[in-house]
């Protein structure tokens, strides 16, 4: 969900969002299984969000047909699991035989409590009283604000895009007297450029668990004798006893009905695919499984691409040193600095290891050096007098991966630190799902200066190395990433390294940000002089 307010601050990436919805088969109304699944499924997906987490549990016996619950904090601190009879009486109050769930990033960083999802439109009628949650972005985003301002008089309140899929979904239901819900999100999709998964439940008890027909993000689905789940990623369904699963084809939903029957339908065209690299990068679960491809498989795949790119483990004579080692920055990279140690057939150590108990917080440390020290400890035991190949997945601004490289010499007492970065440059902003910066934030373009879709040359690699303090840089290339993926390059959406955005929207707001940047340049360039 975005926020056009603001851009992030972090230097990581952060994903949006999660979804999951859960139909027990066995219609038992008073039943606390529907919430018990719906936690278990966030809490396996936490890595996709730790902003805001919540749900809606739909009962036909209670007056609140829906009821939906949420709040600002990871899944166990909005379920307050340390809290027993905050728990007891959770579970007591939110029973039923379906539910919906979500857990949240914010791309603008914003925190506010009533941008939590499920978003609920109440109702009188039925059929329009409907809950949802959502993980994607809507690159027209402005265009549908002007229609729904313009044409039919809608007034914004959050100022969002899940705020412009509600009214959406009110307008089909209103204004065509629509109550297939099938299509009524195959006129919505007609309207909306981006990337969109979205988990619907509405009063009568009628659930949809739509992937938008790029099939930018992942959608699994599975059941067993008693459940019927749905998920973002394969390891929350694996990890609730949903073993055998399947993956939602782009341009399908999932339709469930007021009696549990559940079927796959296809709602828009899918002229082409255009997979997020990044989920298997970086975002998933490392034991979840995306389109087929493994994510562990995936990263590992990768360190053994940059390992053909390597010399620094070697002698002029050809033979292995044995001050070499292998380091990754903790822990989406160790799968990829794993295999490239034992392509080279030198060691892989965690000589840099994460401070795990440090959570979502607001207590951080006044300058960078400090909250790299909140978050990572080097072991001088393992790094003194080394000569360190420091893999991480991917660099953002440049900044983390710079006092990395001086904390892993000043404090681990590194003799030469050597970057390898899993994934190729970042050379443009997401405007499909991930918090990412503007073009002047990310660090190649500045050094590029224009936008550029082939690999890094020497002269950049240079000087960037240099800003680094680092002693070498190398990246991965768009090659070796498609290789380790195993999708042809066509599939998958490289929008961010080799702009070139999948879609009408995402096209002209990539052209508006390199506009931005060359006008932030023009004007620093005129204060200068």
């Amino acid at each position: 969900m975005t926020n056009y307010q603001s851009p992030i601050t972090a230097d990581e990436l952060h994903h949006n969002c999660g979804i999951a919805a859960v139909q027990l088969k066995h219609s038992v109304k008073s039943s606390s299984k529907t919430l018990s699944y719906i936690y278990r499924l966030l809490l396996n997906q936490q890595n996709r969000g730790q902003l805001s987490t919540g749900f809606t549990i739909y009962n036909s016996e209670k007056q609140q047909l829906l009821d939906t619950y949420k709040d600002i904090g990871s899944v166990d601190e909005v379920f307050q699991s340390r809290n027993k009879e905050f728990v007891k009486d959770l579970y007591e109050r939110f029973v039923g035989t379906k539910g919906i769930g979500h857990v949240r990033y914010s791309t603008s960083g914003s925190e506010e409590k009533n941008l939590a999802q499920p978003f609920e439109r109440m109702h009188g009628n039925k059929w329009k009283w409907f809950t949802f949650c959502w993980n994607g972005n809507l690159a027209n985003y402005r265009e549908l604000k002007e229609q729904l301002l313009d044409e039919h008089e809608y007034h914004l309140i959050r100022n969002n895009d899940t705020e412009i899929i509600m009214h959406f979904l009110a307008l089909e239901l209103r204004e065509r007297n629509i109550t297939n819900l099938p299509t009524v999100f195959s006129n919505i999709a007609k309207r909306f450029d981006g990337c969109f998964n979205v988990a619907f439940l509405n009063a009568h008890g009628e659930m949809i668990i739509a992937r938008d027909p790029l099939g930018m993000r992942p959608v699994v689905y599975g059941e067993n004798d008693e459940v019927f789940l749905v998920a973002s990623e394969s390891n929350a369904l694996v990890n609730c006893g949903v073993t055998k699963y399947k993956h939602l084809p782009p341009g399908h939903l999932i339709y469930v009905n007021a009696n549990g029957e559940h079927q796959i339908i296809p709602f828009a065209e899918s002229k082409k695919k255009a997979h997020c690299f990044f989920e298997w990068v970086y975002f998933a679960n490392a034991s979840s499984v995306i389109n087929e491809k493994s994510v562990y498989v995936t990263r590992a795949n990768l360190g053994k691409e940059l390992a053909k790119r390597e010399w620094i483990h070697k002698d002029k004579t050809g033979k292995l040193r044995d001050d070499v080692i292998v380091v990754p920055v903790p822990d989406t990279a160790k799968a990829s600095a794993d295999a490239m140690a034992y392509e080279l057939k030198i060691p892989s150590t965690e000589g840099l290891l994460r401070n795990r108990f440090v959570g979502r917080t607001f207590i951080e440390g006044s300058i960078r050096e400090e909250r790299i020290r909140n978050k990572y400890t080097a072991l001088p035991e393992v790094l003194k007098n080394k000569i360190v190949l420091l893999v991480d997945d991917s660099v953002v601004r440049g900044a983390t991966t710079k006092q990395l490289v001086k904390y892993l010499k000043t404090e681990g007492g590194a003799k030469e630190v050597h970057v390898r970065v899993a994934a190729p440059p970042l050379r443009g902003p997401c405007f499909y799902g991930i918090a990412m910066p503007t073009v002047n934030e990310l660090l190649v373009p500045q050094y590029e200066g224009k936008p550029t879709d082939g690999e890094i040359s020497e002269e950049v690699l240079k000087r960037i190395t240099q800003d680094l303090g680092a002693d070498s840089l190398v990246y991965q290339t768009i090659d070796g990433l498609v290789r380790s993926i195993g999708f042809p390059e066509k599939d998958l959406c490289l929008a961010c390294i080799n702009g070139k955005y999948p879609t009408e929207s995402g096209k002209e707001l990539f052209d508006e940000a390199w506009e931005e940047f060359r006008s932030s340049e023009l004007i620093f360039s005129e204060k200068k002089s």
